[in-house]
Parts: structure tokens; sequence; C-alpha cells
């Protein structure tokens, strides 16, 4: 069981991995294709590249951590989290691909992370912030009233 002052950076950790894995992997699919014109050929390309499976699990798993984010934290506070996904690609691509990370995008990382350090999740007043038709429900089934409890 994760402690719970870490359960809402673990949350949003495996959110960056697999959303960042699922743009690897359509990056992986689209190298591995390479430059054909859209087919039914392409489209065959596409379903038999293993990266392209890859990319829909991925983004299956991107969609239940999100879900799984928002089940605990109202889409406001939550969603300035979404664009970390700017700084973790580019890090992976620069990585795994050896794509080059210029200056310019690297202030424009820089003003990401600063951006959501000001906008992101924050103490909530209470639990009928995140969800007010239903706070009992969520507080009563994970003993978590808010997303400042993960």
């Amino acid at each position: 069981m994760i402690a719970t002052s870490l359960r809402f950076p673990v949350l949003v950790g495996v959110y960056l991995l697999v959303d960042t894995g699922t743009q690897i992997a359509f990056e992986a699919t689209s190298r591995a294709i390479g430059d054909m014109p859209i087919s039914p050929a392409f489209l065959q390309a596409v379903a038999q590249s293993p990266a392209s499976w890859v990319a829909a699990l991925m983004y299956f798993a991107t969609y239940a951590s999100w879900i799984l984010i928002l089940k605990y934290c109202s889409l406001g506070k939550a969603f300035p989290l979404t664009t970390l996904s700017y700084v973790t690609v580019p890090l992976a691509s620069w990585l795994i691909f050896n794509e080059g990370v210029g200056l310019v995008p690297a202030v424009g990382i820089a003003l990401i992370l600063a951006g959501v350090w000001l906008i992101g999740p924050q103490d909530e007043q209470g639990a009928d912030q995140a969800h007010p038709a239903a706070p009992e429900t969520a507080a009563s089934s994970t003993g978590v009233k808010s997303c400042a409890d993960l």
C-alpha cells in the first residue's frame, strides 16, 4: 500500500509514464512504417506493427490512469498536470531516438514546469470541491477526500 502522501505523485507518475510511452510507441510505429502514403497498405502496416499495438495498450492505460486521478481530483486542479507530457515526451525522445532539444524548446519546458507549479493541484478546501454530487461515496469507499489527500 502506498502512503497517503505519496498516492497523488505516484498516480501522476504512472499517468506520465504511460502517456509518454504512448507517444514513443507512436513514433516507433511511424519509423517502422516509413514513408508510406495513406492507403490500405499503410493501414495494414500499422495493424501489423508491434509498436502500434503497444501504443494502443498504452493509450488505454493513459485513459485509465487519468480516470483514476479524476476520481479524486477536480478537472481544473488536475488538468495542468497533463502538460507535463510536454516535458517528458521530448526528454524521452531525446534519450530513445536521439532527437535534439534546442534552446527554445528547453525554455518552453521550463515555462511549462513553472506554469504547472503555479496553477497545479493545491490543497482543496474540502471533498465537495472535487465532485460535489457524490463526495461521501468517494471518501467512504477509499478514505480519500480530495486530490490533496492523494
